[in-house]
């Protein structure tokens, strides 16, 4: 991975070498845009304040009965409430001991709120605006409701636009402008992702994508851009076409956790009834997938799908064994189910297939390690686009290196599936005991950049962390681990420094502190 092999016009892994080109225009459009954003949306006679206050519920003096502009951005104002709720929605969701009547209510305001959208939809519409609720925000979560950005379905470039090279999506490389989803931007193909030569550097935060506020002061404190962001879905949750969209407006790729199961479900359930690997294979999820599949291919943006991670371990109801009532060989049969659904619909243009195990020396029982084990879960290379794996250092007697979190699975992964590039999907290090003392978490950080310049880890083509604190529950123990990269200040200094360096081969945009 050459700086020679890197492409300059990557826009979604942007280098400040482009940015200086244009500082001195952009100083003059914000200059320009600062008047029109008081006179349009601070001024209170401002046909989008008024707006706004409508949305929300504030009383105006005056109620136009064919504003269109003010019934566009009621939509707007109604859609970023949605985000707001679904992003108390995911955080509520991520934990294990999560509140049911807290998710049912949050749920229930995302329902009215969607409701109020489509007539707000509707009403527009019969206004017969040029730019009305057919251009408007994107649908969530539950809508099924799917808005093309990016390019047409089926399309095989790389968005519109082209004769004047790719554009920069808003937001990239600093605090997130969080624009209206709904507003075509140029993003890569998929292959153009396959290919790409500087590596992902991604972070899971509690609300991303659907609130960017600790995503984005994390980068600042960081002082470099992500261009990946993770998020988790349950079986029960459809095609959320916001959230990707949210994604790539903002610069990043979508990597989505795709778990067959609840979203509310605990990690502590490894039998979760009617969601078995023969209850999808056997064809109960079709209709779901087929629906999926269809609106995220409507919506043409590439999306890394990991689907039902860490397999090899025994705390998730996808894996193959007795507590899951899943028989060997069906976790395999279950993937290429879906993947099959998937190219049946041509979705499958627009998906990389990302199979991630887990750290295998963590498993305890030594069959689990054996790369026999490994093997018999791998779905095949015709059916994955990346490999990656999940490696935390939570012990503080363990030694804070690459090798130890990540030297062993790694070794198997190249055997079972040589070629591939590897994805470290979802990585951490904790804040517990000794750990904190000692500052095993920053050597740690040091030691994973170490690596990465290493020429020998070449196919690990980057990272996403998780920067969260998690309470988990594994064999009836509750644990609660900080992960965060802004845990304590060393962690953080460490984390910095090694982002920043020349040798491994990121291309990453500066954030301002």
């Amino acid at each position: 991975m050459s700086d020679l092999d890197r492409p300059s016009s990557a826009w979604w892994a942007p280098s400040t070498k482009h940015a200086k080109r244009t500082a001195l225009g952009m100083a003059a459009i914000v200059a320009v845009l600062a008047l029109i954003t008081w006179s349009i949306w601070i001024s209170p006679s401002g046909p989008v304040s008024t707006a706004v206050n409508r949305a929300l519920g504030v009383p105006t003096k005056q109620e136009p009965s064919a504003d269109v502009d003010a019934m566009q951005a009621k939509l707007a104002a109604a859609q970023q409430r949605i985000w707001k709720l679904e992003g108390k929605l995911q955080s509520t969701t991520a934990q294990s001991g999560s509140r049911g009547d807290q998710v049912t209510q949050l749920k229930a305001q995302i329902a009215d709120l969607r409701s109020q959208l489509g007539h707000a939809r509707s009403a527009a519409s019969a206004h017969g605006s040029g730019h009305g609720a057919g251009s408007g925000s994107g649908g969530s979560s539950s809508s099924g409701t799917t808005v093309t950005a990016g390019k047409a379905a089926g399309s095989t470039s790389g968005g519109s636009g082209q004769g004047g090279g790719p554009t920069v999506a808003p937001g990239n490389g600093g605090p997130s402008t969080d624009p209206d989803p709904g507003t075509p931007v140029d993003v890569p193909t998929k292959a153009e992702v396959l290919a790409q030569q500087s590596r992902w550097y991604g972070l899971y935060t509690a609300q991303s994508p659907f609130n960017w506020a600790e995503y984005d002061e994390v980068s600042r404190q960081v002082g470099k851009a992500t261009n990946m962001v993770g998020y988790f879905q349950g079986f029960d949750q459809d095609f959320n076409v916001g959230a990707v969209q949210r994604s790539w407006n903002n610069g990043r790729i979508p990597m989505l956790t795709w778990e067959t199961r609840p979203a509310t479900t605990g990690n502590d359930q490894p039998f979760v009834a009617g969601y078995s690997n023969a209850d999808i294979t056997g064809g109960a999820f079709d209709d779901y997938l087929t629906k999926y599949a269809d609106a995220l291919k409507a919506n043409g943006q590439p999306v890394v799908i990991r689907l039902d991670h860490e397999m090899n371990g025994s705390w998730y109801n996808w894996s193959d064994g007795t507590d899951q009532k899943n028989a060997p060989g069906s976790y395999v049969a279950m993937w290429k189910h879906v993947h099959d659904v998937f190219q049946r619909e041509g979705a499958n243009d627009y998906v990389i297939w990302n199979w991630s195990p887990t750290r295998i020396d963590a498993l305890g029982n030594a069959k689990y390690q054996t790369v026999d084990y490994m093997r018999a879960y791998y779905p095949g290379a015709d059916y994955v686009d990346w490999v990656g794996m999940s490696g935390y250092y939570r012990k503080a007697e363990e030694t804070p290196t690459f090798a130890t979190t990540f030297g062993r699975t790694l070794e198997q992964i190249r055997q079972v599936a040589p070629g591939k590039h590897i994805l470290l999907s979802e990585i951490g290090a904790t804040e517990t005991g000794a750990a904190v003392s000692n500052g095993q978490k920053s050597q740690w950080i040091d030691s994973l950049f170490d690596a990465l310049a290493d020429p020998a880890n070449s196919d690990v083509i980057g990272f996403a962390y998780f920067s969260e604190t998690a309470t988990t529950v594994v064999d009836g123990a509750r644990t609660t681990n900080d992960w965060r990269l802004n845990s304590r200040a060393d962690s953080l200094a460490a984390f910095a420094a090694g982002i920043a360096r020349t040798d491994t081969d990121y291309d990453l945009q500066e954030v301002k502190k």
